[in-house]
């Protein structure tokens, strides 16, 4: 078993709650080579569900969807790493150099290759397991193979990519998606385009072949940026990406920041096009393309067969009834009155309703 695991650096004793940033902060931790401290994730809740969920910053990495994601739940969730892979094996340093600050005659922030593996821990306490950092250069089938023996070791249940490509459509449209793996009720329906074509394979590509040729579950969800947006950090494809982890390992994942971001950026673009008569006739005639050749209805995978979707009323009913049946404690660490808020009117409280009802393959425009 020691042999499976020689890729790895196992880190014992490190309980982190939260940190700032998922590319910064380093820990001190004591490193083992032996694959005892790898302890099996905790059952998940309701069925047992454990999940482990990849993202990496690389190949399909449109939006900076991985860092984004990754400093969104570390930033928010308790967590602790549970292991590195040696990155010295794995990265081509010459080809993507590392960064460096210079200032005041020192250098400083080194910030070198990572790929790393975290227990965390969503809103209501559910384990699960993140794989995040960067997308090695070498030794892909060696990574494939020491995460099969992560997710035998650990108890995976459920695998779920989520990656991104700069694809022409455009930013006025809901994020699109194209869904792949095994797992038949967590992808039938959901993507609005799903072509036939060869690609170039990217380690998640290749990772998501090998589990399900293990007879694993696994999926996957690529998101569509808008081409001319792709180099830069587009917070909805975080938001998207998030929305579908989450509804697949039944998770609760933070996306509040997020969704601000994301109106910040959706209003400086409407700007950026207001200005720009060209760009925006190549927005309007990427809506025409994109509203001749997208699946017509997606299905939610908040939504299970034969349910009936409640409307934001039930909604908003159904969340103060739980929330009373909560300690007080367990609400952001305060007890939640019995009778409303006197500092929220009745149109924050609808407003709060509305946002209540987005779900997977919803975008704000």
């Amino acid at each position: 078993m020691t042999d499976a695991f020689d890729l790895l650096h196992v880190h014992a004793d490190e309980d982190v709650h939260t940190r700032s940033s998922a590319h910064g902060e380093e820990h001190d931790a004591a490193a083992v080579d032996h694959s005892t401290a790898l302890v099996p994730l905790a059952p998940g809740g309701d069925g047992d569900h454990r999940t482990l969920l990849v993202s990496w910053a690389g190949h399909t990495d449109a939006g900076t969807l991985s860092e984004q994601l990754s400093d969104a739940l570390l930033g928010s969730l308790p967590h602790k790493r549970i292991a590195s892979f040696d990155v010295d094996e794995l990265f081509d340093y010459r080809s993507r150099r590392p960064q460096v600050t210079f200032s005041d005659n020192r250098f400083s922030d080194y910030q070198g290759p990572q790929l790393d593996l975290f227990e965390v821990k969503d809103a209501l306490g559910r384990p699960f397991l993140l794989l995040t950092g960067d997308e090695p250069d070498y030794q892909w089938e060696r990574v494939a193979n020491t995460v099969l023996e992560l997710i035998e070791h650990l108890g995976v249940q459920l695998v779920v990519l989520v990656d991104a490509l700069g694809l022409p459509t455009p930013h006025t449209r809901p994020i699109g998606v194209t869904a792949h793996g095994n797992r038949q009720d967590l992808i039938e329906g959901i993507s609005t385009w799903s072509p036939a074509a060869q690609i170039e394979a990217g380690l998640a590509q290749m990772l998501e072949m090998r589990v399900d040729a293990a007879g694993r579950d696994v999926v996957g969800y690529t998101l569509h940026v808008p081409h001319y947006l792709a180099s830069g950090k587009y917070p909805q494809v975080a938001v998207a990406a998030l929305e579908y982890a989450g509804a697949a390992g039944e998770l609760m994942l933070p996306t509040d920041e997020l969704r601000e971001a994301a109106r910040m950026v959706d209003a400086d673009i409407t700007r950026q096009v207001g200005q720009n008569p060209q760009i925006a006739a190549l927005v309007q005639q990427l809506e025409v393309n994109f509203d001749e050749y997208s699946t017509p209805q997606q299905r939610s995978l908040l939504v299970k067969e034969d349910d009936v979707v409640p409307d934001a009323e039930e909604l908003g009913a159904a969340v103060e009834a739980y929330l009373r049946t909560q300690p007080g404690d367990v609400i952001f660490g305060t007890r939640v009155p019995d009778q409303a808020d006197p500092g929220v009117d009745d149109e924050d409280a609808a407003t709060d309703d509305d946002d209540s009802a987005e779900g997977p393959g919803h975008n704000e425009d």
